[in-house]
């Protein structure tokens, strides 16, 4: 948080950013490209200065399938919980304040990469603190 506080909090999923005029752009924001959020208009602010963990013991990936879609749970080989790499935002407009956040993506790895070609971020907790 500012000034290197740390605090655990409950955040809306999709990122607003300070400047959008209607909180629903959220349900497009869900997450960011890590490659490109630096100079997305609507990430390029959080990128610079709020950073965060979101906690996690696991996350879907979708496959198409000729029926649809098939969800794959993935977790890390220990059942340990994990961080993905996230961004922030505080939003306010007409007395209502909302504080979201979004996940960073990138490429897959060879696990994920069976199912999609991107998957969150995930940080080695040797980077939780700088």
């Amino acid at each position: 948080m500012e000034g290197g506080e740390r605090r655990l909090e409950v955040l809306w999923w999709g990122l607003i950013p300070s400047w959008a005029d209607d909180p629903e752009v959220a349900s497009r924001m869900i997450s960011a490209r890590s490659e490109t959020a630096a100079e997305k208009p609507s990430f390029r602010k959080a990128f610079r200065k709020r950073r965060c963990l979101i906690p996690a013991d696991g996350f879907y990936e979708w496959e198409r399938t000729d029926d649809g879609k098939q969800p794959y749970h993935i977790r890390m080989k220990d059942g340990y919980p994990f961080a993905f790499a996230g961004l922030w935002e505080d939003w306010g407009r007409d007395g209502e304040e909302i504080r979201s956040c979004t996940i960073l993506t990138t490429e897959a790895n060879e696990v994920v990469g069976e199912v999609d070609h991107r998957m969150p971020v995930i940080l080695p907790s040797k980077d939780y603190e700088v």
